[in-house]
């Protein structure tokens, strides 16, 4: 009975820790990296969840200083990729004239959104302008530009192992005790 209260107590133990980890944002999907630079910086769009092999997803960019999450349009700038058979896309920009945004002294945010048949998804750049941002970046740059604390991952496989780990100590312990009381000890 002992190793059950064991194995519960090892459950509940991590179990508590899962809703933490939960709650915390993760990341955005399409992944920017990195999330802020200033004009002539380059950074990669990558599409990682939830994308259908072979379809087009057409990536839009668009300039604002507003809040890039809810922002809706107009998009200048507009290209088109092909999701790869494992369901991932990227797409590489290197900020310039060339993209028709009003790239000035001014700070702001490149709105990235990718659409597809079955599926859309909008992030954004923090540009900045000699190292300033624009007020708010910070919150929106912490809405997941890649991997977060909050990823669930860890814990998650540190309680898989700590729970495989208990399961084999309570194993050899009870094997360990038969032996020596048939042994008479």
């Amino acid at each position: 009975m002992k190793w059950v209260a064991s194995i519960l107590a090892v459950l509940a133990s991590f179990a508590a820790l899962i809703p933490l980890t939960a709650s915390a944002q993760g990341q955005r999907d399409p992944l920017i990296a990195p999330s802020s630079g200033e004009k002539g910086s380059r950074f990669q769009i990558v599409g990682e969840t939830g994308w259908i092999p072979g379809e087009p997803v057409t990536i839009e960019l668009a300039f604002t200083m507003s809040d890039p999450l809810t922002y809706a349009g107009p998009f200048p700038y507009r290209q088109q990729v092909t999701v790869l058979r494992d369901g991932t896309w990227s797409f590489p920009i290197v900020l310039t004239d060339d993209l028709g945004l009003p790239l000035g002294s001014q700070p702001g945010f490149i709105v990235v959104r990718a659409t597809s048949p079955s599926k859309t998804a909008q992030n954004a750049f923090v540009y900045t302008v000699g190292g300033r941002a624009v007020a708010g970046a910070e919150a929106i740059a912490d809405l997941g530009f890649g991997p977060e604390v909050g990823d669930p991952t860890v814990p998650l496989t540190a309680a898989l192992f700590a729970l495989g780990a208990g399961g084999l100590l309570l194993t050899s312990g009870a094997m360990r005790r038969r032996a020596l009381t048939r042994s008479g000890w």
